[in-house]
């Protein structure tokens, strides 16, 4: 926040944490997916998945601080991003930003 502007509530940060760890169990979960047999060997789309969830769950501890809601923000797009190693992670990631951008709505409509 700039100077001058009100802090949302506490609250509010644990919930955007909460929903960005939430996140990464589900990019996590379809890193194992796709590692399963049957899909063949994509080890650079399990690393690029299992980075993703590391760097979510990271940005989830970092919410409060300086650049956090931008960084996490940022990281939405990865997420989208990675429907380009498996389809349905479109479709989590549309989610996922559509869940973002309605904590940035509640975060402006709080303060």
């Amino acid at each position: 926040m700039t100077a001058g502007q009100p802090e949302p509530p506490r609250g509010l940060f644990g919930v955007g944490s909460a929903g960005l760890v939430f996140e990464a169990i589900v990019v996590f979960l379809a890193a194992v997916a796709l590692a399963s047999p049957g899909h063949g060997s994509h080890a650079t789309g399990i690393a690029y998945l299992l980075a993703l969830g590391v760097i979510l769950v990271v940005v989830g501890g970092l919410l409060r601080r300086r650049g956090g809601v931008a960084a996490a923000t940022v990281v939405q797009v990865l997420v989208i991003a990675a429907g380009a190693i498996t389809w349905p992670m479109y479709v989590v990631g549309v989610i996922f930003a559509a869940i973002w951008a309605y904590w940035l709505r509640l975060r402006r409509t709080t303060t």
